[in-house]
């Protein structure tokens, strides 16, 4: 299973003005910089919750075992449209699909009712994710921590040998309420 984002979100869950604010700068020079930390913090806030907060089109990539068996679509908690399905085949052309799907309280899961037998794959293309930023405070605050720390330290802090990356303290205590154990 690969899960991408091919339609990024138009707007984050933080401004450039809030989060401005929040690190203390009151010049543009920096302001490129801090767009782009902002964004790696929500798609880290993402990842480490298993939701999309803000709306994006995501496509999951499914092998023929995991096609042929009910799934469920990854960060579809806030979903909002399945806008295709479509069987790889092993010729290289792709055949749309058809599917049904039912909404739960966390994830969409989904079936495909007609696979063909030759196929090499399967790829479902949906929107995911909440128009505006509200109810997400927690979310809010998490992605100013993740701002200010890479901000203000823009060395690695991590230098031992675990793989485990550091956040700032409470990063995690703030997503965890709303995090979907996998």
């Amino acid at each position: 299973m690969k899960l991408e984002c091919v339609v990024a979100p138009t707007v984050e869950p933080v401004t450039l003005a809030e989060a401005r604010e929040y690190l203390r700068v009151d010049n543009d020079i920096e302001d490129t910089l801090i767009t782009s930390l902002i964004k790696a913090a929500r798609i880290w806030c993402e990842n480490y919750t298993h939701q999309a907060y803000c709306q994006q089109t995501l496509r999951l990539t499914l092998s023929p075992e995991e096609a042929a068996a009910a799934f469920e679509l990854p960060r579809s908690m806030y979903m909002q449209d399945i806008t295709s399905a479509n069987a790889l085949l092993a010729d290289g052309t792709a055949d749309q699909l058809s599917y049904k799907s039912a909404c739960g309280d966390i994830y969409t899961r989904m079936c495909f009712t007609d696979l063909p037998a030759n196929i090499s794959g399967a790829q479902v293309e949906y929107v995911a994710g909440k128009e505006t930023a509200e109810g997400f405070e927690n979310v809010k605050t998490a992605i100013l921590l993740l701002v200010n720390g890479m901000y203000t330290n823009r060395l690695p802090t991590n230098l031992g040998k675990s793989t485990e990356v550091e956040v700032p303290f409470g990063v995690k205590a703030l997503l965890n309420p709303g995090r979907v154990i996998l």
